[in-house]
């Protein structure tokens, strides 16, 4: 028996973001198989005996949701960017964990050999692997992104498949406690227009079908075209200086610094940007987020995790969003290796000031 359950995340490089608008026609022919597979689900998980299973993790937030839910030791396999919890990495390195590939170049003999009761699978970029587990009748959940209550369900969903259901319920009860507290804490700050370029050469941002657009509407965010549908649609720059956004985010995470940009070549989209070559594109000094210096990085090792980190990645958006301006931040030409921390304290005193 298989399960096949459907939503959308991304980590890192977001070159085949395109590719979402075609998956989402498919994702409308599968809603039938998601409701049946949802009654199978259940069968699946008590069917087998005993309370161990064998999982692999394919993508960062699959894996820190089972260890959140205490499974930590029954993960076989994950890939390279699964950094969180901390001590993942030193698994892998010493053995006890296989990593399988990375986002987009999963090797699926790996997960194969790994003999798998569980693969969790994440976003439309990761739907290519249906097939192959399918025909190996290997059982998989899958998280899109879409919304919220879309990824509090397939925790929900995993915490039932691996008999961890009251800890998983603990997990999305402990998640929309901490987003009520942070909504009503960030309730006094202004709205802010915001442009958060996913990727720079496939210039894209969350849209309607994005959990990440309701964690910057928390923060106080107007996310530009969150109403177009899909999970990232493609915007163009020239549509950008149109919104006129108060504050522009990039996309950064540990490695970024050594991976891109590049504007060419086979690895055209890599990486992330830098704030200079944003503040030097054309007609840039007439949005307002360049010329107040609102132009900086986001870390979306964290922000762009459907799960556990939920919480943590509205503070951030919070903290990188209502941060004052340095003009001085424009001239940067290079990716940072280490990332700066936002004034908090800003978010704070506005807070506090409000009427």
């Amino acid at each position: 028996m298989r399960i096949l359950i459907n939503y959308d995340y991304k980590f890192k490089h977001y070159r085949e973001t395109f590719i979402m608008r075609k998956t989402f026609k498919s994702l409308e022919r599968t809603l039938l198989l998601v409701i049946v597979s949802l009654n199978l689900l259940a069968c699946q998980a008590y069917a087998k005996s005993g309370s161990t299973f064998r999982i692999v993790s394919m993508a960062p937030n699959w894996t820190q949701t089972v260890a959140e839910l205490g499974a930590k030791d029954q993960l076989v396999g994950v890939t390279r960017f699964c950094i969180f919890p901390e001590d993942i990495l030193k698994l892998v390195k010493n053995g006890k964990l296989v990593s399988v590939g990375g986002f987009t170049d999963i090797s699926m003999s790996k997960v194969e050999s790994l003999n798998p009761d569980l693969v969790l699978t994440a976003t439309g970029l990761q739907l290519k692997y249906h097939e192959a587990l399918t025909k190996k009748n290997i059982s998989f959940i899958h998280m899109e992104g879409s919304s919220l209550a879309e990824t509090y369900e397939k925790i929900l969903t995993l915490g039932s498949f691996i008999k961890r259901d009251k800890k998983a319920t603990a997990l999305v009860g402990g998640i929309k406690s901490k987003l009520t507290e942070l909504e009503n804490e960030y309730s006094g700050l202004p709205e802010v227009k915001v442009y958060y370029e996913i990727n720079y050469t496939y210039k894209c941002v969350p849209g309607a079908d994005s959990y990440i657009t309701e964690l910057m509407r928390i923060a106080r965010a107007e996310p530009v075209y969150s109403d177009r549908p899909g999970f990232a649609p493609i915007v163009s720059w020239e549509e950008a200086v149109a919104a006129q956004p108060e504050v522009i985010l990039l996309p950064w995470w540990e490695t970024a610094w050594d991976e891109g940009p590049h504007f060419e070549g086979p690895r055209i989209g890599y990486g992330t940007t830098t704030i200079a070559e944003i503040a030097q594109r054309k007609d840039a000094q007439l949005v307002p987020a360049v010329q107040t210096g609102r132009v900086r990085y986001i870390n979306s090792a964290r922000t762009k995790q459907a799960g556990p980190q939920i919480p943590m990645a509205v503070k951030l958006f919070a903290e990188a969003i209502h941060a004052p301006g340095d003009l001085n931040r424009l001239q940067m030409d290079y990716v940072p290796k280490i990332m700066e921390k936002q004034d908090s304290r800003v978010i704070e005193s506005k807070a506090n000031n409000a009427p």
